[in-house]
């Protein structure tokens, strides 16, 4: 459960036009993910023929999606089969002919829907008589006087020059408003409405009629009619160039020449190779296809690094987001998710101890679990810190609820902070018993010992001369660091050379002690945050009795526990991620692996038409 995996090399030879179709079917069963295998590449013949000519009919494809992608179907069809050039060339021709065609009432109906739109904003600014006859006609041009119509975000600071008068009409997004007066000073009010990121409406002729209302509508069912008779054009163009079928083969093979799934093996094979999770999966994807293939799992080919599984049960799924942090697992190194699924609730519901807000916190986790799998990881988190809240005699930071069942953090300070301290030490030494671990998996264990052994000793004899536990036999306190160095002195001799090599690795092994012992005394700060909360929730109390009692105390101690709870939760997490990934971690995690990552068939959903004008 803590070594991860590596998947299963598997490779499928198939009668070439069977390829494509193979591909989609493993890539839908989410158990594959492909890479080419180290083959000799066709350099001539109609291999490479037929290579360029895909390569030429891509890059033509990806051409066209780029100008007509949005005016493409929206859904595509089934697989189809084909996987060969000159069945992407037909469909390829298919598009052009479609492309050919279309130019035109895509013209027309982008035409239309911007007419539309501006329609629609005259529509508005004309409602209500909001701009009368005179002022249309001279808006058109017709009198001495000149006139504009103005459009500027809200707000913005426009002054009128000498001789314009200026009148506020309301827009649906923009400041709108006319403006009356010479040409002259309009010009100047164009230059600073330019400078304030506004613009001049272009007004249309038809503006001057008398009967405004039923030009508009006149217009717009103009522009209806044009429109709707474009959208007919290109129904029609799309089923006569079959353009749902074509789109759909050529987007397929994009995403086969992208995955790197096809190897050619001749004129008439190709080979689908890759990596898998599931090789029973994978066979029954095939079989489901019904097309004659060949499917074997051999050794992977030299050179290729073949990506990692992880299996933990579903509790430790969660707690994998730590390792993530830092990358992958390397095949012969340990996976802690399991043991940061244990270690992560009982460093966060010691410094988070309180009986009801840790189960809010799980409730949260709970409901919060639905749509975000992170969540999870605090519901066992808030029953842990639930627990530690009896331990510590604490309910919504309220006191004298209940007896402690073990102390009052304020009341005992040094056995709080003495046992994170404890627990530290047991972390650290996981943390170099999973380094010695993963040495023994590379067969390099003896190494490891003559390495940090001494450094593992040492650190054991300052441990065991702080608990004493050999005082009844009449050992001193240094006894046992005594010997843990003296240990780790012969381990140093034993790693070979002179004696100016032997005091450096001993004088390496020191250091590391040392910084173990600074990691251990880290570990105070989990004990100093359960003083911290019960600080907190006694300041809680004070300002509760100090409100008066009655519904005053009610308010603030649920206001004072939603901002104990938001403020702790986020330093209670910091924290104990800092102490999972820098202190633990530290000692054995090697990220430099890969993930399985199963290929995802390929989006024959084409991008719904948005036009704007």
């Amino acid at each position: 459960m803590m070594r991860p995996d590596p998947a299963i090399w598997f490779e499928v030879l198939a009668a070439r036009r069977d390829g494509l179709r193979i591909a989609l079917a493993l890539a839908a069963c989410g158990c594959a993910e492909f890479e080419s295998a180290s083959l000799a590449p066709v350099t001539a013949g109609e291999g490479a023929e037929e290579g360029a000519e895909q390569q030429r009919v891509r890059s033509r494809f990806e051409a066209l999606e780029r100008r007509y992608g949005n005016w493409w179907p929206v859904a595509a069809p089934g697989v189809g089969d084909a996987f060969d050039a000159a069945g992407l060339a037909r469909a390829l021709a298919r598009i052009e002919g479609w492309a050919a065609c279309a130019a035109q009432p895509i013209e027309a109906l982008a035409r239309a829907e911007a007419e539309l739109s501006e329609l629609a904003r005259w529509q508005h600014w004309l409602a209500g008589g909001k701009l009368g006859f005179v002022e249309r006609r001279t808006l058109a041009g017709d009198g001495a006087l000149g006139a504009g119509l103005y459009a500027c975000e809200r707000g913005a600071a426009v002054q009128a020059p000498d001789g314009v008068l200026m009148r506020a009409i309301e827009g649906p997004d923009r400041g709108i408003f006319l403006a009356l007066g010479s040409r002259a000073a309009l010009a100047q009010l164009d230059e600073q409405v330019a400078a304030l990121e506004g613009r001049r409406v272009d007004v249309p002729d038809w503006i001057a009629v008398p009967d405004v209302e039923g030009e508009l509508a006149a217009r717009r069912r103009g522009c209806v009619e044009a429109a709707e008779a474009a959208r007919a054009r290109l129904a029609a163009l799309e089923r006569e160039h079959g353009l749902v079928q074509a789109v759909a083969e050529l987007r397929r093979a994009c995403w086969g020449f992208d995955c790197g799934a096809f190897l050619a093996g001749g004129t008439a094979l190709c080979r689908v190779t890759g990596w898998t999770a599931d090789p029973p999966a994978l066979s029954r994807a095939i079989d489901a296809l019904g097309v004659p293939a060949l499917l074997r799992f051999p050794a992977p080919p030299p050179g290729l690094h073949a990506p990692l599984l992880l299996h933990n049960p579903w509790w430790a799924r969660p707690y994998e987001v730590f390792g993530r942090l830092l990358g992958m697992p390397e095949r012969d190194a340990a996976d802690p998710s399991a043991l940061v699924a244990l270690v992560f609730p009982l460093l966060f519901g010691y410094m988070f101890g309180d009986l009801g807000q840790g189960m809010v916190l799980t409730a949260a986790g709970l409901l919060a679990g639905v749509r975000w799998p992170l969540a999870k990881m605090f519901v066992p988190a808030g029953l842990s810190a639930a627990a530690f809240g009896l331990a510590f005699g604490s309910a919504f930071s309220l006191p004298g609820l209940f007896t402690p069942w073990w102390l009052d953090p304020l009341d005992s300070p040094l056995p709080v902070l003495l046992l994170p301290l404890m627990g530290g030490a047991v972390l650290l030494l996981a943390g170099l018993a999973l380094a010695a671990l993963e040495a023994r998996w590379r067969g390099e264990l003896s190494a490891w010992m003559l390495a940090e052994g001494g450094a593992l000793v040492l650190y054991l004899g300052l441990l065991a001369g702080v608990a004493q536990p050999f005082e009844r036999w009449g050992i001193p306190w240094f006894g046992a660091p005594a010997a843990g160095a003296a240990i780790a002195l012969v381990l140093a001799v034993g790693r070979g050379g002179g004696l100016r090599a032997v005091l450096a690795a001993f004088a390496t092994t020191v250091e590391h002690v040392v910084r173990l012992v600074v990691n251990t005394i880290s570990f105070v700060r989990v004990g100093a945050f359960a003083i911290g909360h019960a600080g907190l929730s006694a300041a809680l109390a004070l300002l509760a009795e100090a409100s008066g009692g009655g519904w005053g105390a009610v308010v603030v101690v649920i206001v004072g526990n939603v901002l104990i709870l938001t403020l702790e939760v986020l330093v209670v997490a910091v924290q104990t991620t800092r102490l999972v990934l820098f202190e633990f971690f530290t000692r054995f995690f090697v990220g430099s692996g890969r993930s399985f990552r199963p290929a995802v068939p390929p989006a024959i959903d084409t991008r719904e038409a948005v036009h704007e004008s």
